[in-house]
């Protein structure tokens, strides 16, 4: 589905066959298809740019893991083609409403929402206008606009949205969705630049499957396999407990690269958060194995959801090693929605230049970047 947020239309565009079996699905076929979208040397926050939302193809299957889909946009941080994974389940309503790829190009007139409805023969498409959650962090937008288009007895919409970083054109700025994150590369501020808050999709498809009796049992086999010692780390303490592993190996980011062992990391571990800080687990949409590990942190009610990446970002990278103030930086980062990964290269980088005398702490900031209205 191809939607022009300037003019409103949307279109349904059919992929050749050829391409959907030489490119697949996700970052293949979300390539292919920005390639034909953009002009040469577009600017990446410009009307023109556009931004792939591709599935992958065993979206809406059985298969655990399965729930996974790729933005794909030109980076406003590296002017090149950059792809954000994640999983959730927007990508199973994204499916359920009949396409394989999501295409948004334009700028809209306001700051917008839009509501792609699937439910039915014919998907319905329109663009709201959404002053209303202009500034707002993205899980607080994204509550809002399910609670406006909530239907008795009908499906539900799955939601993306910006936060104030992406707003505000952050070149690092996330979309987020479900409580978690496509963070890399600035995809959160192309949607800024559009003045697209939100995207709601929802659909009552089903995905067609060629050999279903065969794919039942394959997913029954995978979803056995998932549970077993392989996976028992992850599920146990998830992604975090890689901080120890990387320190004892002598390859854990630490004071912006420049060592590569920290004192602190036994603070910072998975033994350590879940002993003292762990509130639940949860898992991605259509995963059994479970590896995404929440934390209690002052200031919020329902936690932060930590993984290695953000811990060591946040943490090893800027030398702080108070587990507290870590998963401080990582709640502030999801509310903003800013990249963790690189708001801590971005702290530990200006920490080292502040050591080395390069930077002054008391200077005045350097003026921002115009924020969009």
């Amino acid at each position: 589905m191809r939607v022009d947020l300037a003019t409103g239309s949307a279109t349904l565009v059919p992929l050749p066959g050829e391409v959907l079996r030489r490119f697949i699905g996700g970052i293949g076929l979300g390539t292919w298809i920005l390639t034909r979208e953009n002009p040469v040397g577009v600017d990446p926050l410009a009307a023109e740019a556009a931004v792939v939302f591709a599935l992958s193809p065993l979206v809406g299957t059985p298969l655990t893991t399965s729930a996974k889909f790729a933005v794909i946009c030109k980076s406003p941080l590296t002017q090149r083609l950059n792809d954000a994974l994640s999983s959730s389940h927007f990508a199973l309503a994204a499916k359920r409403a009949g396409f394989d790829a999501l295409v948004v190009v334009g700028r809209c007139a306001e700051v917008s929402v839009l509501v792609v409805d699937g439910c039915g023969e014919t998907p319905v498409v329109h663009l709201e206008a959404a002053a209303d959650l202009w500034g707002l962090p993205a899980a607080g937008a994204e509550a809002r606009l399910k609670a406006r288009l909530h239907r008795p007895d009908e499906p539900g919409f799955h939601t993306v949205a910006i936060g104030p970083a992406g707003e505000n054109l952050v070149r690092f700025a996330t979309l987020s969705h479900d409580g978690r994150h496509a963070g890399r590369g600035g995809s959160g501020a192309v949607l800024g630049a559009k003045l697209l808050k939100a995207i709601a999709v929802r659909g009552d498809r089903q995905a067609p499957v060629a050999h279903p009796k065969k794919l039942i049992a394959l997913a029954r086999d995978l979803s056995t396999r998932s549970l077993g010692p392989a996976t028992e780390k992850y599920r146990e303490l998830g992604t975090v407990a890689n901080m120890l592993v990387f320190n004892r190996l002598a390859v854990l980011p630490t004071r912006n690269f420049q060592e590569s062992t920290f004192e602190g990391a036994a603070a910072l571990s998975a033994e350590s958060l879940a002993a003292t800080r762990k509130k639940t687990r949860k898992s991605c949409a259509a995963c059994t194995i479970g590896c995404e590990h929440v934390y209690g942190v002052r200031g919020s009610t329902t936690g932060v959801r930590m993984e290695y990446e953000s811990l060591f970002a946040l943490g090893s990278l800027c030398g702080i090693s108070d587990p507290d103030d870590v998963l401080e930086a990582v709640r502030i980062c999801d509310e903003l929605g800013l990249d963790t990964i690189s708001a801590g290269g971005t702290i530990a980088f200006t920490l080292e230049c502040i050591e080395r005398g390069l930077l002054d702490p008391a200077a005045p900031p350097a003026p921002a970047d115009a924020a969009a209205p």
